[in-house]
Formats: C-alpha cells, sequence, structure tokens
C-alpha cells in the first residue's frame, strides 16, 4: 500500500572522495609507466648484446631438451623392448595364494587345462619383431619380384 524501500538496497557515498585528486593521481601513473618504458628501452638497447646472448642459450637449452625427450630415434628400431611387469598383490587376501593363479591350478586338477595361444608369463610376449629383420624380408620379397616377373 505505501511504499517503503528495500532493506537490501545499498547506497554508499564516500565522504573524502576527491574526482579531481582521483583524475590527478591516474594522469601521474601514467607518466610513471611512460618514463618506465622509455628506461627499459634504453636498458635494451644498451645491454643488446647480453640479453641476445642469454635469449640466443636459452632457445639452444630448450632445443636441445626438447630433442632429447623426443620422439622415436634410429638408435629405437633396433632396440630390445620388454613387456611391462605388473606385481598385482590384492588388498584384502586372506591368504597369500591368492591372486596368484590358485583358481587355475584347481581347475587343472579337475582334468580340464587351459589352453592359451599366448602365454601371457612369457618374457618375449608383445614385443615387436625388430626394424632390421622387417626391412630384411621386404629386401627379399622385392628380389623374389624382381625374379619372378624380369
Amino acid at each position: 500500500m505505501f511504499h517503503t524501500p528495500k532493506p537490501r538496497q545499498f547506497r554508499y557515498q564516500p565522504r573524502f572522495y576527491d574526482p579531481e585528486k582521483e583524475r590527478w593521481e591516474a594522469l601521474k601513473q601514467k607518466y610513471a609507466d611512460e618514463r618506465a618504458a622509455e628506461e627499459a628501452r634504453q636498458n635494451a638497447t644498451e645491454g643488446g648484446e647480453d640479453l641476445e646472448y642469454f635469449q640466443r642459450r636459452i632457445r639452444e637449452i630448450d632445443r636441445r631438451e626438447r630433442h632429447s625427450q623426443g620422439g622415436l630415434t634410429w638408435k629405437d628400431m633396433f632396440r630390445k623392448r620388454e613387456m611391462p611387469q605388473f606385481n598385482y598383490q590384492p588388498r584384502f587376501a586372506t591368504t597369500e595364494s591368492e591372486g596368484t593363479g590358485e583358481h587355475i591350478q584347481q581347475f587343472k586338477q579337475r582334468g580340464k587345462s587351459i589352453k592359451r595361444r599366448f602365454d601371457i608369463a612369457d618374457k618375449d610376449y608383445l614385443k615387436p619383431v625388430p626394424a632390421g629383420r622387417i626391412m630384411l624380408y621386404a629386401l627379399l620379397v622385392c628380389a623374389l619380384l624382381y625374379w619372378i616377373l624380369f
């Protein structure tokens, strides 16, 4: 019925605010920033050789680091790879034999055997064929094709 202002209204009028002083502070800050930029330019032209040396040195170190962490090299084609080792220990095992394949042993004792095409326990499992052998086979195939066709 009657207009009453809401209690959440916020009206703040600063007591000690001087807009003229605020403009002067902004103008002083602007000229201080310009002066600092000018000094930085002068220092850069005076010590530019040192700065250029250090920048070149940092680029060289970064390039060397990226190269060392980089991808495959020609040595990696002939490197022997090993299957990653996974030693899982069950968290809530009541006996030590849990998780070590006891259930497979029990299955074999019943007269049934699990036949696997690939044995995961083998160290050579999942090893890639060496690149040298692939190149040799490719050369042999090319030689046979040449002999057959010509």
